[in-house]
């Protein structure tokens, strides 16, 4: 672990090194910005490329020793990856009510079908009392929106 960490740390220093080198010598302009992409990949590849080397025998001994196992830690990500999809299709559909003249706050909880493929398994939505006589509208908006029946949407008026 401590030789991966310093191969990681030595290859970032020396690609840091390289980078500032060829942008003090790019100048300004359209050179310049592909001077800084080309740093900005040459640091992935710096960081990734030991991590890549070390495999699945030298993860073991990581995990093992914080005592978190590998199905957790799929556990964990894929809670990340539903909280952080619900989050940003909760705001589009906000921002997509909005312009339609509503006011209204999402919350979208996320599941997986069947097939084991990331759906929206169901909504809440917290609409303002001057659209409670506009709730058919909304419900149909929002089926539209993104394919979640009228029968997993919950509306709840403020």
């Amino acid at each position: 672990m401590m030789e991966l960490l310093h191969t990681i740390l030595l290859r970032v220093t020396l690609a840091g090194i390289a980078s500032a080198a060829a942008l003090r010598i790019a100048g300004s302009g359209a050179m310049r910005e592909c001077v800084r992409l080309g740093a900005g990949l040459l640091m992935l590849l710096a960081l990734l490329q030991p991590l890549a080397r070390a495999g699945p025998l030298s993860w073991k001994g990581i995990t093992d020793g914080i005592g978190i196992s590998p199905e957790e830690i799929e556990a964990r990500n894929m809670q990340t990856t539903m909280s952080a999809v619900g989050a940003s299709i909760a705001g589009s559909l906000e921002k997509y009510a909005a312009e339609r003249g509503f006011t209204c706050t999402v919350i979208v909880n996320m599941g997986l079908d069947g097939d084991g493929l990331l759906q929206i398994a169901d909504l809440t939505v917290y609409y303002s009392s001057r659209d409670a006589n506009r709730v058919g509208e909304l419900r149909t908006l929002l089926t539209e929106a993104c394919g979640v029946p009228e029968e997993r949407q919950e509306l709840i008026e403020r």
